[in-house]
């Protein structure tokens, strides 16, 4: 009953920063259409991966546009590079990218120029990982729940998404976003639980732990806010609007630099912590 108890309090604090996800393309106004550009920087030697197509208005089912004409450089420390395409409406290059580094993206369209900047943080390690077995309430089934500990750097503000893995899949359905910031808990060790999913003895769960800077994260928080307002064509509500964007000249999507760590998981009745 302790855990229970103890589990209900964080949840409750973070409760506000938490919102869902879904991979969606970003077509959300009821509106002309704009471009989209969806661009990631992992830290290290890791691909730098731009998408880019055309929004359509909220109600229309006919198909993505991909953008194959673009201009895409990349601008860090003194380097730039050209990233080419290499499938409709995707832009890749590898790059060997490092922490607390600005970078700037730009993405030339038929005369149009679009820029966006990111910050990679340093990542921030998974102090440990580990699995309480939880009866049910509310939304919640009964199983095992997935808590990460952390320890947030003092100070400074922080951001933080999670993603996971379940026995080798990766989870991206509607309820598997899950953001925070460190408003309540700068310089602190929070618990962190993957509230949205009870797992079972013999799952084997590894979660990511990312950090990225602001931008990145008011993108994904209001992404989730969108997602969980249950607005749509079925819904009786106008349609949402876009989530907040680091791109200029209106262009829709984000660019996000990040860095991350990892740390998995077995469930079982026997064991309940597993040290990083």
């Amino acid at each position: 009953m302790k855990y229970l108890l103890k589990s209900l309090y964080f949840i409750l604090i973070i409760l506000s920063a938490i919102s869902c996800e879904k991979v969606i393309e970003v077509d959300l106004d009821d509106s002309e259409p704009k471009l989209v550009i969806e661009a990631t920087l992992l830290e290290g030697d890791n691909e730098c991966k731009v998408v880019i197509s055309k929004s359509a208005p909220y109600f229309d089912s006919s198909p993505i546009e991909k953008i194959d004409n673009a201009t895409v450089t990349l601008y860090f420390e003194g380097n730039e590079l050209v990233i080419p395409n290499v499938e409709p409406g995707e832009y890749r290059l590898q790059v060997d990218a490092e922490a607390d580094v600005e970078y700037k993206l730009e993405v030339e369209v038929e005369g149009n120029l679009y820029t966006a900047f990111s910050y990679m943080p340093q990542s921030i390690p998974i102090d440990s990982i580990y699995a309480i077995y939880e009866e049910g309430f509310g939304p919640f089934e009964s199983g095992y729940t997935v808590y990460v500990m952390l320890s947030d750097p003092a100070g400074i503000a922080n951001y933080y998404r999670f993603t996971h893995y379940l026995n080798g899949e990766y989870q991206n359905e509607a309820d598997d976003l899950l953001v925070l910031d460190d408003n309540l808990n700068d310089g602190s060790q929070p618990m962190i639980p993957l509230r949205q999913q009870a797992f079972e003895e013999g799952d084997m769960v590894e979660v990511n732990l990312i950090h990225f800077d602001e931008a990145s994260y008011d993108y994904f928080r209001t992404l989730g806010d969108i997602i969980g307002s249950g607005m749509g064509p079925n819904s009786g509500s106008a349609a949402p609007g876009n989530p907040i964007s680091n791109w200029s000249n209106n262009a829709l999507g984000y660019f996000s630099a990040y860095s991350y760590s990892s740390a998995s998981i077995e469930i079982s009745s026997a064991s309940k912590e597993i040290e990083d």
